[in-house]
């Protein structure tokens, strides 16, 4: 289920699992045709189903923002990509530059602290970069086939 406000999407089986809606009103009497709702954790607004159009509009509204949210992600994350490939390409210059013609490489000159710890800051902003552009990635391309299913009216809470 998706929140129609702010596109988060809720797998209700994972919340029942927990702690079922039903129990939670044993004096009351249900029906198993009761429309259950949920409380979207990130805005606070009612998830449930049979949406309308308004809610419809909304629904594409928010999975837009998300799209537009992952690709930002996406972008930042090949920025630190590129970055980090770049101190690493400094970092090998400098490893190559600690190399002395007399004595080999010398592992107690500047030369090689540097390029020891361009390299620890390479290997960190590679690994940052490479999670945030998966993680950008992988949210444009689910709310790009939310809104592609919205589009094609085969949208179903």
């Amino acid at each position: 289920m998706y929140c129609s406000h702010c596109g988060y999407k809720l797998d209700a089986s994972k919340v029942e699992s927990k702690k079922s809606s039903f129990d939670l009103t044993k004096e009351i009497e249900i029906d198993e045709n009761a429309e259950i709702q949920y409380v979207c954790p990130r805005c606070g607004h009612m998830i449930h189903e049979n949406l309308n159009h308004p809610e419809y509009r909304e629904l594409a509204q928010a999975s837009h923002a998300q799209v537009q949210i992952g690709s930002n992600s996406f972008a930042g994350g090949m920025c630190l990509n590129s970055l980090g490939v770049i101190l690493a390409i400094i970092s090998l210059i400098f490893f190559l530059l600690s190399n002395k013609p007399l004595a080999g490489f010398v592992t107690n000159c500047g030369e090689f602290y540097v390029a020891v710890a361009l390299l620890v800051v390479a290997v960190i902003l590679l690994a940052f970069g490479i999670w945030k552009t998966v993680v950008g990635l992988k949210t444009k391309l689910h709310y790009s086939k939310l809104l592609k299913d919205i589009n094609n009216n085969t949208f179903v809470q």
